[in-house]
């Protein structure tokens, strides 16, 4: 399981060592089910068999929450994590709500659909995360959602291109003059303007995610941290690049990765602790919208 999270993310792989090696194992089998998730969609030979998936994927979480066993051995991996950890099993729900909606042909994405989108995918998995870290504290689970959904912000503005390609465009329409799926992506200026105001949103969700996390275990703080710090480098990437993301995939390097990670280890965790702005109370009131409306408590 550790493979798994060291295959598909270098940077929650790295941010992972920083913790315990009990709460690590569990991190990595939380993203071994969730990889597992994706996967079974990304995989699948038809559409049918996508919808297929997600539907037993979805029975094995209510067969989890009934106290039955699920089918699929993968879902074992998350039936055993509820049973050490009573995680919200709304909020994998939440997840699996967020693939099937990936599979639906999208004419054109809203703020609105964007955010909750971002919530389903992401801000779910920081829930999830919430019991494994040491959050006793239920009314900072908007905090972790934040965090979450300002991480997947992230990848929405590194991945324009390779979305495009799979014919999906998570750029809100409102924020790109209308830009839509289908043909060649040309406008860059359109792209470039959706990008901004992507990585602009985002950086709200950081500083409300960052603000929670001294309600962790202590053990947990510094790796949280250290990926929400890892993660917004790359918004800061393509900042420097001018927001043009079709040309090639942004990325922080090996180095600019530890160059954080020893920030986050050495800075005292007083001068790292974010006050909410404006833009940070905003993401947390989305936060708290979205935990309500996917009946996750909070």
């Amino acid at each position: 399981m550790g493979e798994s999270i060291r295959r598909h993310s270098r940077s929650f792989s790295l941010a992972s060592r920083l913790l315990p090696a009990a709460k690590r194992a569990d991190v990595e089998r939380l993203y071994a089910w969730c990889r597992w998730c994706d996967d079974g969609v990304d995989a699948a030979a038809t559409p049918q068999q996508a919808v297929e998936f997600v539907d037993l994927a979805t029975e094995d979480v209510r067969r989890i929450a009934a106290g039955t066993s699920p089918v699929a051995v993968e879902s074992c991996w998350l039936a055993e994590l509820v049973g050490r950890h009573d995680l919200p099993l709304k909020a994998a729900v939440a997840l699996l709500d967020g693939m099937r909606s990936d599979l639906m042909p999208v004419a054109g994405f809203h703020e609105t659909d964007l955010m909750r989108y971002c919530f389903r995918v992401a801000g779910a998995v920081g829930v999830l995360m919430c019991p494994i870290l040491g959050l006793q504290d239920h009314r900072h689970l908007p905090q972790a959602a934040a965090l979450g959904m300002g991480m997947q912000l992230t990848n929405i503005a590194r991945d324009v291109a390779e979305d495009w390609r799979r014919g999906r465009c998570y750029l809100p329409v409102e924020w790109t003059d209308g830009l839509r799926p289908g043909g060649e992506l040309a406008d860059l200026t359109r792209v470039q303007r959706g990008v901004r105001m992507i990585l602009e949103v985002a950086d709200g969700y950081y500083t409300a995610g960052e603000a929670g996390i001294a309600a962790l275990d202590a053990d947990s703080r510094l790796a949280v941290r250290a990926a929400a710090r890892i993660y917004h480098a790359i918004g800061t990437k393509i900042r420097s690049r001018g927001f043009e993301v079709l040309d090639e995939r942004a990325r922080v390097s090996t180095l600019g990765k530890l160059g954080l990670f020893a920030n986050v280890v050495l800075v005292p965790a007083g001068r790292q602790r974010r006050q909410y702005d404006d833009a940070g109370r905003r993401a947390l009131a989305t936060a708290t919208q979205y935990l309500v409306e996917h009946g996750v408590s909070s």
